[in-house]
């Protein structure tokens, strides 16, 4: 009863987004370089580079803090648990400021020892420790930026997020222009250069958190303030420690294929992974879906919805790595791309060895999007084990390959990639043959959540409406809940989802809206979604009294949604008109 059209056009929309924000971002970083390489020298891009570990751990530190607090957000969101998404967003704004600055003063305060510690070079030192001097004054507002960043894509605005890093990059590339090249501040102004891309951000993303469209609201939590930090914490850790981890695994890889096969096997390698990391852009980009969709699906109790996101998000990382692999075996476009002159032996060689390495993008991008759900539904030591497993497996494999006489090293690449992907697969038909619930053997989403639900697609047609209407009426009357509730649910069902369809203009009748009824302990939930263009029922229900006796008025029958069931709300989410009914069980 239920198909994937709804879902799919949020993942869609959230993941164009998503690395349309990735790919400005990264091009403003590559700016930088290139004009602070072409106005002060190379050795000004050497400098940047020495240092890029501590711009590294201001965003691990975001990303622990930001990303598990996103997750809750999106859960509370979903469930319509306004104050906790309240205390969450505050508690996080406020503890990014306060150790993000702690941080900055830290760094600014020991830059010289620091720079030193980094680096034995005396004539990249001066130009590393001014760099990061600069950068680290505001090196909160990166830390902020990029919480703000994640919580405005979760209230269904991914676009916003991706129009606010487009403008920063903007201001960023005109501010190094003016700084660098026209006022000469040399290195120091490539760092403010970022800092205004940062600052452009929170500004167009501030002024969208403050309008009542949005979902966050400054409440200050309380005593509860560490106990949301802990929480956040625990949240973000698994995602933290796989990003954290894949540094480790490219260092311990750089000297197995250094010491294996040189200089030559080391660009390869480095070309290569140049390739994986452009697959990640697509990769983080579904991850940050799963995220913030599947969050609010969690929320809502919609399981039948979060699966067919989750699957739908597999063929859809399938399609975009297939992409990158077609690059890797057009004969010589990396290599070109690269530096490496077509009909060399250097560049038959980077061929041959692409072809190999493409063989493992598709079991690392799976293990990575499954690892990602496993954490949305609260599977927290299953995402630690497989993101420890992804480490320790992809090295050793690396390295027992190429310890083989007559076995290149490149395949042991695919070797652990597929080895981790079976043995998670493995372990989770394990867990799902043991659980007292059922649930799937590879995405580990339980069958059906507690409590009744009821789940239809409908078409845009008369016919098809009344049809969902008549089994909405059977199914609450087959749930144990008050006469008086079902007469208030079939009522605003039948206006809002007859006004969906009266107001689809033509659309074609293979789409559908969603309709999904949760009835537990708490109450009787129900959510309509719809991809038609934004319009709020509930405002036009309000508007609707001052026109009562008007016979042609279009929306007299939504003011009685407004009347009949006070917890009603609207929200345009991910491309979706969004309407949220909920009416809590009376203890």
């Amino acid at each position: 009863m239920r198909n994937s059209f709804i879902v799919s056009r949020a993942l869609t929309n959230f993941v164009m987004a998503a690395v349309l924000t990735a790919a400005a971002s990264q091009l403003a970083h590559t700016a930088d370089s290139m004009i602070v390489g072409h106005v002060v020298g190379p050795d000004a891009v050497s400098a940047i580079n020495l240092v890029l570990p501590l711009v590294e751990v201001l965003n691990c530190m975001a990303f622990l803090i930001c990303f598990g607090a996103n997750a809750m957000c999106a859960r509370a969101i979903g469930s319509h648990d306004m104050e906790k998404v309240a205390h969450t967003f505050t508690s996080t704004i406020v503890t990014v400021m306060t150790l993000g600055l702690s941080v900055s003063l830290g760094i600014c305060l020991f830059s010289h020892q620091i720079v030193d510690f980094l680096s034995e070079e005396p004539e990249l030192n001066p130009m590393a420790y001014d760099y990061i001097h600069t950068y680290a004054m505001g090196g909160w507002l990166q830390m902020l930026s990029y919480g703000m960043c994640l919580f405005v894509a979760t209230d269904g605005r991914p676009r916003m997020v991706t129009l606010a890093v487009v403008a920063g990059a903007l201001a960023n590339g005109l501010a190094d222009v003016l700084l660098i090249a026209v006022l000469g501040f040399g290195i120091e102004g490539a760092a403010l250069g970022s800092l205004s891309m940062f600052t452009v951000n929170i500004l167009i993303l501030a002024n969208y958190l403050r309008q009542p469209r949005s979902s966050y609201r400054l409440k200050w939590p309380g005593k509860k303030i560490f106990g949301i930090f802990c929480s956040n914490v625990k949240e973000g850790a698994p995602i933290t420690l796989s990003n954290s981890l894949m540094a480790v695994t490219i260092m311990l890889l750089n000297d197995i294929v250094m010491k294996s096969l040189g200089t030559d096997g080391l660009f390869i390698w480095s070309v290569c992974l140049q390739m994986l990391l452009l697959s990640y852009v697509f990769i983080d980009g579904v991850i940050e879906s799963l995220f913030a969709i599947g969050g609010v699906l969690v929320g809502e109790h919609d399981l039948r919805g979060l699966d067919i996101l989750v699957k739908q998000a597999l063929r859809g990382i399938g399609k975009l790595v297939a992409i990158v692999i077609v690059l890797m075996y057009i004969p010589g476009l990396v290599g070109m791309l690269f530096g490496v002159e077509s009909g060399t032996e250097l560049g038959a060689e980077l061929i041959r060895v692409l072809r190999i390495f493409a063989l493992m993008m598709v079991p690392f991008a799976v293990t990575q999007i499954l690892l990602s759900n496993y954490q949305l539904l609260g599977y927290d030591k299953t995402s630690v084990v497989t993101a420890t497993a992804q480490t320790v497996v992809m090295v050793f494999c690396v390295w027992a390959v190429a310890q083989f006489d007559g076995i290149e090293l490149w395949w042991g690449f695919a070797l652990g990639c597929t080895l981790v992907l079976v043995l998670q697969l493995a372990y989770t038909y394990m867990r799902s043959r043991m659980s007292a619930v059922p649930i799937s053997p590879v995405t580990m989403i339980p069958n059906a959540a507690e409590g009744f639900t009821f789940d239809r697609s409908v078409r845009y047609d008369d016919a098809d409406v009344y049809a969902a209407l008549t089994d909405i009426d059977n199914f609450l009357k087959s749930a144990s809940i008050p006469k008086e509730t079902i007469f208030e649910v079939n009522l605003c069902c039948e206006e809002l989802m007859t006004n969906i369809a009266k107001h689809s203009e033509g659309r074609v009748t293979q789409r559908t809206f969603d309709v999904h009824i949760q009835i537990n302990d708490d109450g009787t939930f129900v959510t309509l979604k719809d991809a038609g263009k934004p319009f709020d029922p509930m405002k036009a229900g309000k508007m609707a009294d001052a026109h009562i006796g008007e016979a042609d008025y279009p929306h007299l029958g939504l003011r009685l949604v407004t009347n009949i069931i006070p917890d009603v709300s609207y929200k345009y989410m991910y491309g979706q008109n969004t309407v949220f009914i909920w009416r809590k069980l009376v203890r």
